[in-house]
């Protein structure tokens, strides 16, 4: 990758990007995955949600996995099929598994909460499975959406 322009490709049902572990990539991700789905006929909340959890998960991702201030890659796939959406995200970052954590107890005041864990909390709640694992080097996060038979709008 080069200067952080990265690549995309759109073959068939299949969304592949690469970016570089800068904060406003992110944007990137989500114009991206927007066109996507919008070519696909997603339903828009499955864009919103989706959206969300590029926000949540990248932004973990850019702002905590990495040692050094040197540029990394991070890969995002995008695969769907007839009933469920597949994204996976990996990056060259420290091995932490974000999923290892328990759910934050939201029923506690702010005061007495713990700080973290939200962000990878929406994540867990607006996807249908979520996973993590360690390849070699590379974390990778798993995310499957079930979506509405026939990609349905929302009504």
């Amino acid at each position: 990758m080069n200067g952080g322009t990265g690549r995309t490709g759109v073959p068939g049902d299949r969304l592949e990007l690469t970016v570089a572990n800068r904060l406003e990539e992110i944007d990137r991700v989500n114009e991206v995955f927007n066109e996507f789905a919008r070519r696909r006929e997603l339903a828009e909340n499955v864009r919103r949600k989706m959206n969300l959890v590029f926000d949540e998960l990248l932004n973990n991702i850019i702002s905590y996995a990495y040692e050094d201030d040197g540029e990394h890659a991070i890969e995002v796939r995008v695969s769907l099929a007839t009933d469920r959406l597949v994204v996976s995200v990996t990056d060259d970052g420290r091995a932490v598994n974000p999923f290892a954590e328990e759910a934050p107890d939201t029923g506690m005041t702010l005061e007495d909460r713990p700080m973290g864990g939200l962000g990878v909390h929406l994540v867990r709640r607006l996807m249908d499975n979520a996973t993590y694992e360690r390849h070699g080097t590379k974390n990778v996060v798993t995310l499957e959406k079930i979506l509405a038979p026939e990609k349905a709008p929302d009504r």
